[in-house]
């Protein structure tokens, strides 16, 4: 039993490395309005790629972060994506087994994936990944019969973000938020209640803000928020509840 578990954990991290892979391509190619289904090529030398070269992971250590062909080097972030994606991978299947749960979190992980790497290169959600991760997750939740409760969700979150949005942009005449950073939250409207929504939200404006005063040096320049929400919900999704609780419980409901 252990050793099927480990084998499919490996396999669950190979696969994410796989797939984030490819996510880093949809992320960088559709904002360029390029195609996602030609073969990658070196971003310095536009010299198409090796089968060897393109394997996660394995590929830039065998390369030694360097272009085969014009030994140009290759960003660390490809291979720390890789890696992280993995783990992603390989740890919602250990906690949920295969099962729905781990479905929508596979889900979750890979839009915000490349709704996040979108973000930070291109400053651009891109609307068509969140729609197209959204379909199967309206399907579990119709399998769930908990269908309206996201919806309710959904409809809450957007309507809030819209008018903060709106009220922000009417105070300040800047844009607060992006459009894209409102119609996400839609997506994760179906994948947490809107009370945990609201969290996200909290916590995704908490990092951005620590992020811009410690790194952001020019004030002109906005903050991709998508990865603070990506990371947000990760938290919110695994421990919201257990962190609403427990608040609540310090307010005596």
């Amino acid at each position: 039993m252990i050793t099927m578990i480990i084998f499919y954990a490996i396999f669950m991290f190979i696969i994410g490395a796989l797939m984030t892979s490819f996510y880093h391509v949809v992320a960088t190619r559709i904002p360029k309005h390029e195609t996602i289904m030609g073969r990658s090529h070196c971003e310095s030398c536009n010299h198409q790629l090796r089968w060897i070269d393109v394997i996660p992971i394995l590929g830039y250590l065998m390369n030694r972060s360097r272009c085969h062909y014009c030994q140009s080097k290759i960003p660390i972030c490809h291979l720390l994506l890789e890696i992280l994606g993995g783990l992603l991978f390989m740890m919602t299947f250990l906690i949920f087994g295969f099962t729905l749960e781990l479905a929508i979190t596979l889900i979750m992980i890979s839009v915000f994936l490349i709704e996040s790497i979108s973000d930070i290169k291109y400053n651009v959600v891109i609307d068509r990944v969140w729609i197209i991760g959204l379909i199967p997750l309206v399907l579990i939740r119709i399998i769930e019969k908990s269908f309206f409760t996201f919806l309710l969700s959904a409809v809450i979150l957007f309507t809030l973000l819209f008018l903060i949005a709106f009220i922000a942009h009417k105070i300040t005449k800047k844009d607060a938020l992006g459009g894209g950073d409102v119609k996400i939250y839609i997506f994760v409207g179906f994948l947490v209640t809107y009370q945990l929504g609201i969290l996200t939200l909290f916590l995704a404006s908490l990092f951005g803000f620590i992020y811009g005063m410690i790194k952001l040096r020019n004030k002109q320049n906005g903050i991709p928020l998508v990865p603070f929400i990506f990371i947000a919900t990760l938290i919110v999704y695994f421990y919201g509840q257990d962190f609403l609780n427990w608040y609540f419980s310090l307010l005596g409901m």
